[in-house]
């Protein structure tokens, strides 16, 4: 299915996948129709997420001793919220996204044959994983949403309402409402993927950076390959790598706080008295949230590595060939430099590999915490 992809049909899926969330910006050269009709969708997003919040708070307290049902209600709260966080937060990046992807766009189209090529080694790698992630988000929707037509519940969610809804048209004006706020769960979920487009295309501009500094043969060369180097990460103007990590905080921000609400909330599924079937519920949806996070902290681990060792390719070069003026500017351009990293000030201090793992011991930590003190409550 994905052995096809190219840079241009991974941006093009990319958009599709995240359609519902209304955070993909218009173009820079849409019209003030466009940009309107953009705005109500937005708009429309958050109040069809509102007003389903509201009867899966009362969910809460009606069923606030049943754990089963609880837990269920209070998972699709968090999915409803994440929805609200998330459209509100990347709003105010709107402008940002709009730069960063027309960037985008625009290299792809004018890459040569020897950038496409990295750029295609970057689809090859992640396009299946990334793909199937956003399907499988998609997939679980839908069949939430279809197999409520096989069960006794009449509504995909758990919500409920202080007034009869057991009548015609109000039934099925309800069932389409919740079924499109679980579709725009579903979008939300697949913003991961624009996460990793953006700052995987950063670390493919280092490495095509760290390839062309290896052909270094003169100061005009050199000199190319700093303009583009300050592009993608400079100190003034705009920086791509930079930007990209910035405006993805408040992805990554909303993505690990709600995942940690809802991997909780199916530990106490899992570890409670339910049944096997929603325990295996709950082992899904758990290992949803964990994919979640790790689609986060894969290419921002890549791209901290990227910028780490963009200059190599100048020591790699056979600079000692070259003339004393080129050798003393190569040789400069090999000190160390701090690499791009995604990070949130007083919360994340950098998305790697290893913080997702410290990430997923704490979640664990919380699990057996829960465990011990059910385990008191049964005893007593």
């Amino acid at each position: 299915m994905f052995q096809t992809a190219t840079p241009d049909k991974a941006i093009a899926f990319t958009q599709h996948c995240v359609a519902l969330t209304c955070c993909w910006p218009p173009p820079l050269g849409a019209t003030r129709s466009q940009i309107l009709l953009y705005k109500v969708l937005r708009i429309m997003g958050l109040v069809n997420g509102l007003v389903l919040l509201v009867p899966l708070l009362y969910a809460l307290h009606v069923y606030r001793n049943d754990t089963e049902i609880l837990t269920k209600a209070a998972v699709m709260v968090a999915g409803i919220a994440q929805v609200l966080s998330q459209t509100t937060l990347c709003a105010t990046q709107y402008d940002r996204y709009q730069r960063l992807i027309e960037h985008m766009r625009l290299y792809c189209k004018a890459a040569n044959l020897s950038e496409r090529q990295i750029l295609q080694e970057y689809v090859d790698k992640y396009a299946a994983f990334y793909g199937s992630s956003a399907t499988w988000f998609y997939v679980s929707a839908l069949s939430v949403i279809f197999g409520t037509l096989f069960v006794s519940d009449p509504f995909p969610t758990n919500a409920e309402y202080p007034f009869s809804v057991d009548f015609e048209p109000l039934k099925s004006i309800i069932f389409i409402h919740q079924a499109v706020a679980g579709m725009q769960c579903a979008a939300h979920l697949s913003m991961n993927v624009f996460c990793a487009l953006l700052l995987l295309f950063a670390a493919a501009r280092f490495q095509i950076l760290a390839a062309e500094m290896v052909d270094v043969d003169g100061i005009r060369s050199l000199v190319k390959c700093v303009k583009k180097y300050r592009i993608v990460r400079g100190r003034r103007g705009f920086r791509y790598a930079i930007e990209a990590a910035r405006g993805m905080r408040v992805v990554v921000m909303v993505t690990y706080t709600f995942v940690i609400m809802s991997c909780v909330f199916s530990g106490v599924t899992i570890i409670g008295g339910a049944s096997f079937t929603v325990k295996m519920q709950s082992f899904l949806l758990l290992g949803a949230g964990l994919l979640e996070a790790f689609m986060c902290a894969l290419p921002a681990d890549h791209l901290m590595e990227m910028s780490e060792r963009v200059m190599q390719g100048a020591y790699e070069s056979k600079w000692y060939m070259r003339p004393l003026d080129v050798q003393k500017c190569l040789l400069f351009m090999t000190i160390p430099r701090p690499p791009v990293v995604l990070s949130i000030k007083c919360i994340m201090p950098a998305l790697s590999l290893n913080y997702f793992c410290s990430f997923v011991s704490n979640i664990f930590s919380i699990f057996t915490a829960l465990r011990v003190t059910l385990m008191r409550d049964e005893e007593d």
